[in-house]
């Protein structure tokens, strides 16, 4: 009796260990998978360094990336990759730095790739309900929590001040312009909340920043078109980690 429970025992767990095995590998081949499709369409994307004022023998007090003029982006080749993509978004030494695309639904690339192949990472997509151009008073970017910090992975790490203080501008390119994203808040919300209206009402915006996990720096833009990226959050069921900037175009 004692040996024939030992054997379900072994049986079990080997059960239970070749199950974790085949989620692990199934994580890490989609993860391959997602980061091909990225690294594809990132060759048409270059960032445009300032020049260095200070002289070329002169070298940063760290090996952070500094911050970029701006992004050269060659939509004509990305559209032969995919005609959805309509930006790309570009955080400087985070992994935020993909294309942006838009559907005639929110559903289509919350588990889909670049490519139309099933992902469990999707790709970062607008709103179908905003203005493709960016033009709209709120354009909301949606993008999914990976453990791994992909896609909007990083996001939540905007709860920490010292996080924000580090990166508190992202660049979006579009076909028609180029944008620095001067960052004002960021707080968790739920999933209905007004701010994922595409034109949300003052008061909604200025309960954020009452709410906001960091403080913006005083040079931050306080007026213009808003840019709300959304990412899940965990603390309770249907939570949301939203982090909005201002639009501010780049000459």
């Amino acid at each position: 009796m004692k040996k024939a429970i030992h054997v379900i025992l072994i049986v079990v767990l080997l059960g239970v260990f070749g199950y974790s095995a085949y989620l692990l590998g199934d994580y890490y081949l989609a993860k391959y998978r997602s980061d091909k499709c990225t690294a594809q369409a990132s060759q048409h994307v270059h960032v445009v360094e300032k020049p260095n004022l200070d002289g070329p023998d002169l070298q940063p007090e760290d090996e952070t990336e500094p911050e970029p003029e701006g992004l050269e982006v060659d939509f004509d080749a990305l559209w032969k990759i995919n005609k959805d993509i309509v930006a790309w978004i570009y955080c400087p030494n985070t992994p935020i730095n993909y294309p942006v695309v838009q559907s005639e639904d929110n559903d289509y690339y919350l588990r889909r790739l670049l490519d139309g192949s099933w992902n469990i990472g999707g790709t970062l997509f607008l709103d179908y309900r905003c203005a493709s151009d960016f033009s709209g008073a709120n354009s909301i970017i949606y993008g999914h929590h990976m453990k791994s910090g992909a896609m909007f992975g990083s996001l939540v790490r905007y709860r920490n001040q010292s996080y924000y203080n580090e990166h508190p501008v992202m660049y979006l390119a579009t076909p028609a312009g180029q944008y620095r994203v001067e960052l004002f808040a960021g707080c968790t919300i739920e999933a209905m909340d007004g701010i994922y209206e595409p034109e949300p009402n003052a008061d909604q915006v200025e309960r954020l920043m009452r709410r906001s996990t960091f403080a913006p720096n005083d040079g931050t833009a306080t007026e213009g078109p808003i840019l709300t990226l959304s990412t899940c959050a965990y603390d309770f069921e249907n939570a949301r980690y939203v982090v909005l900037g201002r639009l501010v175009p780049i000459e």
